[in-house]
């Protein structure tokens, strides 16, 4: 065989090496790393020991444990709220964008800006809205004689967490509102107009006919909404530290890692071994979930 006819024949390893080796730099040889890095115990400097499992001991049934189910217990808490602050309002109002209200243009635009900014950046921002003695959320509803209503948002152990929350909710419900309004416009209106001639509601065509052509893509974004929720870390170090607090109330996994990996005030132990045991947990957790929405995606291309 020629060496032209051999460069043809694998030109496409042209376009895949490269890729290849980014994807095994920053992707593959880190994770495999703090997979074995898991199994030993090691401050981030010195010689590492080998400690088996301990680690995983340790973090499930040991000293973590508290620490570890409660950021847990978070996340899920996280996902429950988000998903419905997130979810059932985008579709509404994706809903109502279809259905060509005056000013549908000004809204989309509206719904997504607060998506194009950092989420440190919302974060941040918020914090300063938000903060119990000049922020202006609270000095607002003063002004207006609802004195009740001001809180310390993100002082109060019962408020912390659901806060975030709403504010994560806010700044992203833009790509759900144009995600789910993409799904809306790409349905048959043919269809739509059949169910009108045979004498059905609104409600009916919404709910009988619409939703139901939306299920594929709402399954996507809560496979998504599972992943996200289980990696979230920036919003919550942006507006409560690495601490998660008042008193832990918004400690999640990626606070808990970084405390554990790091170091930081309130931890009870530092170890890159037991951060790494974290990080490998949260991967045990997402795994699933995004082989699923691999199998979901390709199964949506085969039946075109």
């Amino acid at each position: 065989m020629t060496a032209r006819k051999l460069f043809n024949k694998y030109n496409y390893l042209i376009l895949i090496i490269p890729a290849l080796l980014l994807y095994t730099l920053f992707i593959a040889y880190p994770f495999i790393s703090s997979l074995f890095l898991s199994f030993f115990k090691w401050p981030g400097i010195g010689p590492k020991l080998f400690v088996g499992l301990d680690n995983y001991k340790n973090v499930l049934t040991g000293y973590m444990s508290r620490e570890f189910f409660r950021a847990l217990g978070h996340n899920f808490y996280f996902l429950f709220l988000n998903w419905t602050l997130s979810i059932v309002p985008g579709i509404i109002l994706a809903l109502s964008l279809a259905a060509g209200i005056r000013g549908s243009d000004f809204f989309k635009t509206i719904f997504f800006i607060p998506n194009t900014l950092s989420i440190v950046i919302v974060g941040f921002l918020w914090a300063l809205l938000l903060n119990p003695q000049w922020g202006m959320i609270n000095q607002v509803l003063k002004a207006v004689g609802l004195d009740v209503l001001a809180k310390a948002w993100l002082g109060d152990t019962k408020l912390a967490l659901p806060t975030i929350i709403v504010i994560t909710g806010w700044r992203g419900m833009g790509f759900y509102v144009l995600t789910f309004l993409a799904a809306v416009v790409g349905i048959d209106h043919s269809m739509l107009e059949a169910g009108r001639i045979d004498g059905a509601s609104e409600n009916q065509i919404i709910f009988k006919l619409v939703l139901p052509q939306m299920v594929p893509i709402i399954t996507t974004v809560t496979i998504l909404k599972i992943i996200w929720s289980f990696n979230i870390f920036d919003i919550v170090f942006a507006m409560e530290g690495t601490q998660g607090g008042p008193a832990g109330s918004t400690d999640v996994l990626g606070t808990l890692f970084y405390r554990i990996a790091f170091g930081g005030l309130g931890s009870s132990q530092v170890g890159m071994g037991l951060g790494a045991t974290v990080v490998t947990l949260i991967f045990l957790i997402v795994f699933p979930v995004s082989v699923l929405y691999i199998y979901i995606i390709e199964r949506r291309e085969l039946r075109g």
